[in-house]
């Protein structure tokens, strides 16, 4: 990002990076978000979509972890995660590739799945907790964290509220999420077989009332329970 608003000396500079960076034909608030959350998210995924077909992005980004420029989008990266780039270069004495290797990470294009990464830590017993906001703004919607990540599992949209089926409420692992359409059929074994086809883990119910069909068809030879 190229507008910069620093003090200038009056003669004119010569020709240099700015001169081609593609931020000069945009709007220079787009590269100022007055936050990183809800509709914020969308605007800084809008100017961060022109700094990575800018030809100048690596020496914009240099410029500003030179000068230690605090606000704005430099090179790609907003002035939270320059300043995370920063702590991590004195912390592990990274080298300028390794800076540069990781800038270039932090600017791959904002999907469902980068968020899920970004936002989720395995919990004890395979579970998964959310550790991001508490609403994610994507693609123009709003998302709970169990919507994304029912998403990202499936592949489509909830239908209904989407909940945790594995007896830990604040788990997100997809395969322990349920929407209203899956939930109608937890609890029994067609629903056990649903989870089976689909390629997840069971839920406790499903699992239950597998055993129980199981159990019954090896006393009575049939899986339905007594009327």
């Amino acid at each position: 990002m190229s507008h910069y608003q620093g003090s200038t000396p009056e003669t004119r500079r010569a020709p240099d990076w700015r001169d081609n960076a593609a931020c000069l034909e945009e709007k220079p608030e787009l590269f100022f978000p007055k936050g990183y959350e809800g509709p914020w998210q969308s605007v800084i995924e809008d100017a961060k979509a022109v700094c990575r077909r800018c030809p100048s992005k690596d020496a914009c980004l240099e410029f500003a972890l030179g000068e230690d420029i605090g606000d704005g989008i430099f090179g790609g990266l907003t002035d939270k995660e320059r300043a995370g780039l920063r702590r991590q270069a004195a912390r592990r004495n990274l080298t300028a590739e390794d800076v540069a290797e990781k800038a270039a990470k932090t600017l791959q294009p904002r999907t469902l799945q980068s968020i899920y990464d970004a936002h989720t830590r395995r919990l004890y017993g395979g579970h998964v907790a959310w550790s991001g906001p508490r609403k994610v703004s994507f693609q123009g919607k709003t998302l709970t964290p169990k919507q994304l990540c029912y998403i990202v599992g499936r592949g489509h949209r909830p239908d209904g509220p989407v909940r945790s089926d594995c007896g830990i409420d604040a788990c997100v692992l997809p395969q322990h999420l349920a929407d209203t359409a899956e939930r109608a059929y937890c609890g029994t074994r067609p629903g056990y077989q649903r989870h089976r086809r689909n390629g997840e883990d069971a839920c406790p119910p499903c699992r239950q009332a597998n055993t129980d069909a199981d159990n019954r068809l090896r006393r009575t030879g049939s899986t339905k329970a007594a009327a």
